[in-house]
């Protein structure tokens, strides 16, 4: 437990010394929300919810700025455990070499996954609050909550897979996009195609226009997060366990044994 706990403390440190990923949530988040919310139309707009088959009319800036907000905190949680677990990659392998248990760091890499995903998910929430009244807000943050952890995983994966932070961070910018603008119900005519329900931002989006524009509690969609992030996770951990697996040198028995 007490290597626990001292790696858990050591990854938080790091991960708050990232300025750069401090500048974009303290900055970037708002900025996002801000803009999808006063510059996007706020003419009111039908379209299906694919997760329940309703057809529901919203303001394109509400719609915009949930898609927005999605993007948001996937691009800033995406890079931000991208760039924690390579920086301490390295430093991972000498520490198992060393005898310090695999479990306790694959302990302290999920309890900072859901640290920064909590903590994302609850300021980009509370600034989406700040413009807009959606019927449940704290279904709007279980999605947007279930966005970071996805995107976190995934950071996490292709942090094993990619050598530099801008190989890592042109890949979740254009999955990101990839992800949810076919998504968007007023800037795509894709929204409707069935295909959408393959992409990680699909729960996400379907759980917090239901959230924003129903009373119904619709959870299902969320599947489908669960599914990517579990995923991503047993990728990205099962991939860490195998490279900081020390081989022991065979051994030899002595002559007339």
């Amino acid at each position: 437990m007490s290597a626990y706990l001292v790696a858990t403390r050591y990854a938080l440190l790091a991960m708050a010394k990232n300025r750069l990923a401090a500048v974009l949530l303290i900055a970037f988040i708002p900025m996002w929300i801000t803009v999808a919310k006063t510059l996007t139309t706020p003419k009111t707009f039908p379209f299906r919810l694919r997760a329940t088959g309703t057809w529901l009319r919203a303001g394109g800036d509400e719609i915009t700025m949930i898609s927005g907000s999605l993007n948001a905190v996937s691009l800033l949680v995406g890079f931000l455990m991208f760039s924690a677990a390579r920086r301490t990659r390295a430093f991972d392998r000498r520490l198992t070499a060393a005898g310090y248990p695999r479990t306790a760091l694959t302990g302290a890499k999920l309890t900072t996954l859901l640290v920064a995903s909590v903590l994302v998910s609850a300021y980009a929430t509370a600034w989406m609050l700040l413009f807009w009244t959606p019927l449940q807000p704290f279904l709007l943050g279980l999605a947007v909550l279930a966005d970071c952890l996805v995107y976190g995983a995934m950071g996490m994966c292709l942090a094993l897979f990619l050598r530099g932070e801008v190989e890592g961070l042109v890949t979740i910018i254009m999955t990101s996009i990839i992800d949810l603008a076919p998504q968007n119900p007023v800037a795509s005519t894709t929204a409707d195609n069935p295909l959408v329900e393959l992409l990680p931002s699909y729960g996400s989006l379907q759980t917090s226009l239901a959230a924003g524009f129903t009373g119904n509690v619709t959870l299902s969609p969320l599947l489908n997060s669960t599914a990517w992030l579990t995923a991503m996770t047993v990728t990205a951990l099962g991939a860490f366990v195998l490279r900081t697996r020390t081989h022991q040198p065979p051994r030899t028995h002595p002559a007339g044994s």
